[in-house]
């Protein structure tokens, strides 16, 4: 779009409501760009419709030059329209305290004075993966005030999210943001709290600190840092979400929480909760999956041991009415484990009795009879096989009968079973292009459900 807008269009005729309407779909970068090329429309940036939700970030894959012309940008729009802001998600990938002109401090502090307005707050930190100065990236004790004044002053402000804050633990306690945020009622007006490895830097023992947060919802969090009584607490205030990372052998106590009877009663408690579980580095045992856990999303990464159909069939028995997403991979070799043979079978089986599986990811050798049946089990939003683990084998399968019986052993008789037959087959199944996935199957550190 160049130019004023030509004076015969019906754009500039367009009510003010309408206006607004189309405005909100748009980035906070575009909204003032339309509104200079059609100048009847400025009047309808100046209200909550056009505001009602703005995004800034990322940041991290950006030069730092481009970075400070963009948050001077942004900057100017929020000084112009920040009291129409309704919602505001700030991702940051470069330091808050960053010399750079404005620092992520000056953005927040010019939220505090210009946003009033606001119903949702959400700042992310994101830190260059490798990264030698990870502790560079932590979050001063002056954004924990900003946010804590914002929590305390702003009265429509109802969801605050605070997404892998960095903290230096061994600080004194009043450089330690979420002591900060504890001592005040802001604490619970916090709903989504995200605590990586990289929030927990130095800091030992459980995190008690957390029941202070009595208005989280969703809480994503290293399993060794919280226990059946803090887990408990929060759900019998609010808490419905809950994302477990686990990256290492608990000690036998530890083992003892997040059991059959601690889950039995959270469902008594929230009958909705779910949980998500990532297990890296670490011996995949049935204990870790007790049957009364409301297990949503499953991500399996680069395990001390390799899947076995026993354990597989567990978790199919155990979560058939909540398992969303399956992800089994290891992020760190290729082509190098086979495992149980079994497992292929179990797959189809899960893929089968999980009602409500959307997402299935699989890193580890495949035939293409199999992914058939797998497609023809589910109707996948997303199916995920790297295209070097498969094999073009014809396999006999007594499971299934009926037309689909036959649309199989067409498939496995095609003279041409190769990749191109085996995705324009699963792409009928499941009506819509599916590909192979060129590459190995790679789980990001950091998981967003």
């Amino acid at each position: 779009m160049s130019g004023r807008h030509s004076e015969s269009s019906p754009l500039i005729n367009l009510p003010s409501v309408v206006a607004s309407k189309i405005l909100s779909y748009l980035p906070w970068q575009e909204k003032t760009i339309v509104a200079s090329v059609i100048p009847s429309w400025t009047e309808a940036l100046r209200c909550t419709e056009a505001w009602s939700c703005v995004n800034y970030g990322p940041e991290i894959d950006d030069n730092v030059y481009f970075v400070t012309a963009g948050r001077a940008d942004f900057v100017t729009c929020v000084k112009q329209y920040g009291n129409f802001m309704r919602s505001i998600h700030l991702c940051f990938g470069h330091i808050i305290a960053h010399p750079m002109e404005p620092t992520g401090e000056q953005i927040l502090m010019l939220i505090h004075k210009r946003c009033g307005n606001l119903t949702a707050l959400h700042v992310e930190q994101e830190v260059p993966e490798g990264s030698h100065t990870v502790l560079s990236y932590h979050w001063p004790s002056s954004a924990g005030v900003l946010i804590n004044s914002m929590a305390v002053e702003f009265k429509s402000l109802k969801l605050i999210s605070l997404s892998q804050p960095v903290i230096v633990w061994n600080q004194e306690d009043k450089e330690n943001i979420l002591l900060i945020l504890t001592c005040s009622s802001a604490a619970s007006k916090i709903t989504e709290l995200e605590l990586t490895y990289l929030s927990l830097i130095n800091q030992e023992g459980k995190l008690q600190l957390l029941k202070n947060f009595t208005g989280l919802r969703k809480l994503t969090v290293r399993r060794e840092k919280v226990n059946n009584d803090i887990l408990l607490h929060l759900v019998k205030h609010s808490l419905k979400e809950l994302i477990l990372y686990q990256e290492e052998e608990l000690p036998y106590k530890d083992q003892q929480d997040l059991g059959e009877n601690f889950w039995l009663e959270v469902k008594k408690v929230c009958p909705t909760f779910r949980v998500d579980l990532i297990l890296r580095y670490v011996m995949i045992l049935k204990i870790l999956f007790p049957s009364s856990m409301p297990l949503r999303n499953l991500v399996l990464d680069f395990l001390v041991n390799v899947m076995t159909k026993g354990i597989m069939d567990h978790i199919s028995d155990c979560y058939k009415d909540t398992l969303q997403r399956f992800t089994y991979t290891n992020s760190f070799l290729e082509n190098e484990e086979m495992g149980d043979s079994r497992v292929p079978a179990s797959l189809i089986s899960l893929a089968q009795k999980c009602s409500h599986l959307e997402t299935l990811e699989y890193g580890f050798p495949l035939s293409s009879s199999s992914i058939f049946l797998i497609a023809q089990s589910r109707k996948l939003k997303n199916l995920v096989v790297p295209s070097v683990e498969v094999s073009y084998v014809n396999e006999i399968s007594t499971d299934i009968s009926g037309s689909k019986a036959e649309e199989y052993i067409n498939f496995i008789n095609d003279a041409e079973n190769s990749r191109k037959t085996l995705e324009t087959a699963v792409s009928h199944i499941l009506g819509y292009h599916w590909t192979l996935h060129d590459g190995p199957l790679k789980v990001n550190e950091r998981i967003k459900f």
